[in-house]
């Protein structure tokens, strides 16, 4: 949650975890620094942001193993502190990892460049979600991976900006508890709880982002709300479209032949998007090819991988079907 920002400053190398990317600033020295952003994003956060994105000395103490079933009522009648440590956690709450059934109301990119999650329960209480980004991250963060994938399947399918957009989406959300400071907030509860930052997403019938080094992100999709003056939300109404998406071999190497396969249902028409390691998308003519699902449901795409860079990179399949779509994004391996 964005509260206050700092001066982007440049740093060298970024991990390849899954937390909010972008802005740095000059911080006291007891919290994180960051690095540079893309253009899209605006900058990091300042306020306890070491807590929120794992990178004080506590984050060793949450077991991403495990989560708590929990729900939006007993997150929200939590005791608050009432004065957060700035570089510590506030146990067990904040080094527990929870888990939770919500429906996704709105979205959008804060100015500290996390992604916000409005969620709320069938009794319209609300809390607050965060996908940080991974830029903002430091290679220390055990949240990172997830978060990575986590931000990789949001941005793919909701696209989010700068402003509100409006759904109606019901989700399963896993994340690290941690209380933020009241300022206002968008969907902030009485006790200003939030899951921050978000380690795994499911919605629909079953698409999901993995917890760290397992399954394949899956799509989103929702139906707009009315809402004064916000702008059009970028998913169309319609119902889920399942997409399934793996990259063969992997890891794969500079100049291999490298194929994604995407599966979802017969009749679509699937675009695919591939970010190298080094964050470069790449612009190989195979991969701007539309495809149509066979009888199947398969499409594929093979291209002699482009970038010398190692790590991890990303294979997003975004596909259609009448006034249904949906996203899938698969993490690969670069050697």
């Amino acid at each position: 949650m964005y509260h206050r920002t700092s001066a982007t400053i440049t740093l060298a190398a970024l991990l390849c975890v899954a937390l909010p990317s972008s802005r740095l600033a000059a911080m006291p020295s007891h919290r994180p620094r960051a690095a540079v952003q893309p253009s899209h994003e605006t900058g990091c956060g300042v306020e306890r942001w070491s807590v929120k994105v794992g990178m004080d000395p506590d984050a060793r103490l949450v077991d991403q193993r495990t989560a708590v079933p929990t729900n939006i009522v007993q997150l929200r009648a939590l005791s608050a502190p009432a004065s957060p440590p700035l570089n510590s956690r506030v146990k067990p709450v904040e080094t527990t990892v929870w888990s939770l059934d919500a429906i996704l109301l709105r979205y959008k990119q804060e100015d500290d460049s996390d992604y916000h999650l409005v969620l709320a329960d069938t009794g319209g209480r609300t809390m607050i979600a965060e996908i940080p980004s991974p830029m903002c991250v430091g290679p220390s963060s055990p949240f990172l991976p997830a978060m990575r994938a986590v931000r990789t399947a949001f941005m793919a399918a909701f696209h989010p900006t700068i402003s509100f957009q409006r759904v109606n989406v019901k989700v399963h959300v896993t994340g690290v508890g941690f209380f933020d400071f009241k300022h206002g907030q968008s969907g902030v509860a009485p006790n200003a709880i939030e899951l921050h930052p978000i380690l795994s997403i499911q919605w629909g019938s079953g698409g999901a982002t993995p917890a760290p080094g397992s399954g394949t992100p899956g799509p989103m999709t929702g139906t707009p709300t009315p809402d004064e003056g916000t702008p059009a939300p970028s998913v169309r109404p319609g119902s889920v479209l399942a997409v399934r998406v793996q990259v063969s071999p992997n890891p794969t190497a500079y100049r291999i032949d490298t194929m994604v396969r995407g599966s979802t249902l017969p009749g679509a028409h699937c675009g695919v998007r591939v970010v190298y390691a080094s964050g470069t998308a790449s612009t190989n003519r195979g991969l701007q090819v539309t495809q149509t699902a066979d009888a199947r449901g398969e499409v594929s795409w093979t291209w002699r991988y482009g970038s010398r860079t190692t790590g991890q990179a990303h294979a997003t399949v975004t596909c259609t079907l009448g006034d249904r779509q949906g996203a899938g994004t698969a993490t690969f391996g670069v050697g």
